[in-house]
């Protein structure tokens, strides 16, 4: 005891490893390469230059790795003070059934409630799109023409005057195209959603509105180059956060059914028929 009290540090601690020595080489042969690359677009001079940093720094970096000096001892950390070995705890969380696993999180919406909830916000948004179309004065079909657009090729030398007259073709092909995206939208969103944390509604109404809206912003000249023209962005917006919001409502006023996937650990044994 008195030893201990009267030397409480460890001894030192003499192991060591070959680390190669640190060196400013590498930067020095990017900085040639840069200056290579910079050379072809403006002068040959930052070329030359840099071909010949390139060189210094190869024989500048080889010279000292084929030396004694390429390699350093650094000490190793002492024992007591090194990290300790993760032990695996073997305390159960939740108990299964046996014979079964178990998966997490324990009950979640069905992707039917994510199909369901499309159709809803598919018929919101329907709304709002008609009341746009009667707000601005063009008509109840302007919105729904708008949308037949994209697979509708003679809608493109259309002016607002004739996109906003009625037509069965685009009337149907807008309502099958509306329909199925919805669908769409709302099955991934209901498969993705045991993934995502927080409340449907603020990734259905908040979160999605914002990437899709940018999304579509983003490729609408290429998908639909009339809607692009024609298109009235704020309304455009605002049907998409009454989509989300209404799909998420829908989503989150459904039951959530048991995640568990019960698959069994070990084969059954086959039963023999003349037993």
């Amino acid at each position: 005891m008195s030893d201990l009290s009267a030397n409480p540090d460890p001894p030192p601690h003499d192991e060591a490893i070959a680390m190669p020595r640190p060196t400013a080489w590498p930067m020095v042969l990017a900085s040639g390469v840069g200056l290579m690359a910079i050379g072809i677009p403006t002068n040959l001079i930052f070329s030359i230059v840099g071909l010949g940093i390139v060189f210094t720094a190869l024989f500048g970096w080889f010279g000292q790795l084929l030396t004694d000096e390429a390699e350093v001892e650094e000490p190793l950390v002492a024992p007591e003070r090194r990290a300790r070995p993760i032990r695996p705890s073997h305390k159960r969380v939740l108990s299964p059934t046996p014979g079964q696993r178990l998966e997490l999180p324990e009950k979640v919406h069905p992707y039917s409630a994510g199909v369901k909830g499309g159709l809803a916000g598919g018929a919101v948004m329907a709304i709002v799109a008609t009341l746009y179309g009667l707000f601005s004065g063009r008509g109840l079909w302007y919105p729904i023409n708008l949308l037949a657009a994209m697979i509708l090729p003679h809608f493109a030398d259309d002016t607002a005057v004739e996109l906003s007259q009625f037509s069965l073709t685009a009337l149907l092909v807008g309502v099958v195209l509306h329909t199925v995206t919805s669908l769409l939208v709302g099955l991934f969103f209901g498969v993705l959603l045991p993934t995502l944390p927080s409340s449907p509604v603020f990734w259905g109404g908040v979160v999605g509105p914002l990437l899709w809206s940018a999304g579509i912003y983003s490729f609408m000249g290429v998908l639909n180059p009339v809607m692009s023209d024609y298109v009235s962005w704020p309304w455009f917006i605002a049907s998409q956060f009454a989509f989300g919001i209404v799909m998420g409502l829908v989503v989150v006023r459904s039951e959530k059914i048991s995640a568990l996937r019960l698959s069994p650990t070990s084969e059954e044994e086959p039963h023999d028929a003349n037993s």
